[in-house]
C-alpha cells in the first residue's frame, strides 16, 4: 500500500510517501508560507524521484490542523482534488497527533502544542500512547498548571514560542528542534496504520479542524457587537 501524506498547516510545507509502513521519501521546506506555490511542485518532484505516478497512490493522508487557517485549506483542497480525481480513499490526521508521533517514545506526559496566538496554544495531551486531553485551546497558564508535578515533554511551535516559560517547569523538557516541525512522514505513517484497519473515508473526511474563529471572523463579531450597542 502506497500512502501520500501532506501537511501545510504550519510554517512547514511537507510531503511524504510511505509504502507498507516504510517511509520512502519526505520533502520538507520550513520557511515562508508560500504553500500554494510550493506544494504541487514538491509532490511532483518527490514522485518523480521515486519513479511513481500520482495514480500509483492508494491512500491520501492529510493534516487537518489545528494551525494556519489558510495553510490547512491549501493542504485539504490539494488532497481532495487528488482523491476525487483518482477515486481514492482519504485519512485525516490532526497536527497534534503528528507532533505526538515525533516524540511518542518519551516516557512521560507529552504536550503537543501548536501556537495559536499570544498566550494560547492549540493543545492535546498524551500518556502511554493514549490521548488524555483532546485537541482544544489552552492558555499557557493552564498548560503550566496541568504540567506541574509531571514528567513531561513539550513539542511543537507552541513549545518554542513559549520556551522561557515552559522550560522553567520542573521535570520538563522541550523537544529537539526537528521534532517541533510537523512531519508528512508522520502524517503518512499514521494514515497507513489507519488504512490497514479500514479506517478511511471519502475526500469529505478532509475537513479543517478549527478550534477557534479566524481573525476575520473575530473582527466581524466585534464590529457587529459595537454596532448593536
Amino acid at each position: 500500500m502506497l500512502v501520500l501524506g501532506i501537511d501545510s498547516s504550519s510554517n512547514a510545507a511537507t510531503v511524504a510517501v510511505v509504502r507498507d509502513g516504510e517511509l520512502l521519501c519526505e520533502y520538507t521546506q520550513n520557511q515562508k508560507k508560500t504553500h500554494s506555490v510550493k506544494m504541487l511542485p514538491m509532490i511532483e518532484a518527490m514522485l518523480s524521484d521515486l519513479d511513481l505516478n500520482l495514480s500509483d497512490i492508494d491512500v491520501f493522508a492529510c493534516g487537518i490542523g489545528p494551525g494556519s487557517f489558510t495553510g490547512v485549506r491549501i493542504g485539504g483542497a490539494t488532497v481532495r482534488g487528488f482523491a476525487d480525481t483518482l477515486n481514492r480513499p482519504c485519512v485525516a490526521i490532526t497536527s497534534l497527533a503528528a507532533l505526538y508521533d515525533n516524540v511518542k517514545y518519551f516516557d512521560g506526559t507529552v504536550f503537543a502544542l501548536v501556537f495559536a496566538r499570544e498566550g494560547e496554544c492549540y493543545t492535546a495531551v498524551y500518556e502511554n500512547g493514549e490521548e488524555i486531553v483532546a485537541p482544544c485551546v489552552m492558555t499557557i497558564d493552564d498548560i503550566v498548571t496541568l504540567a506541574k508535578d509531571k514528567k513531561c515533554i513539550f513539542v511543537g511551535d507552541g513549545a518554542i514560542a513559549n520556551y522561557e516559560i515552559l522550560s522553567g517547569i520542573e521535570n520538563s523538557t522541550i523537544a529537539e528542534t526537528r521534532h517541533n516541525i510537523i512531519s508528512a512522514g508522520a502524517i503518512a505513517l499514521l494514515g497507513y496504520y489507519k488504512a490497514i484497519t479500514g479506517d478511511v473515508g471519502t475526500s469529505s473526511v478532509i475537513a479543517p479542524l478549527y478550534l477557534r474563529k479566524s481573525q476575520a471572523e473575530r473582527e466581524y463579531d466585534e464590529k457587529h457587537k459595537s454596532e448593536d450597542k
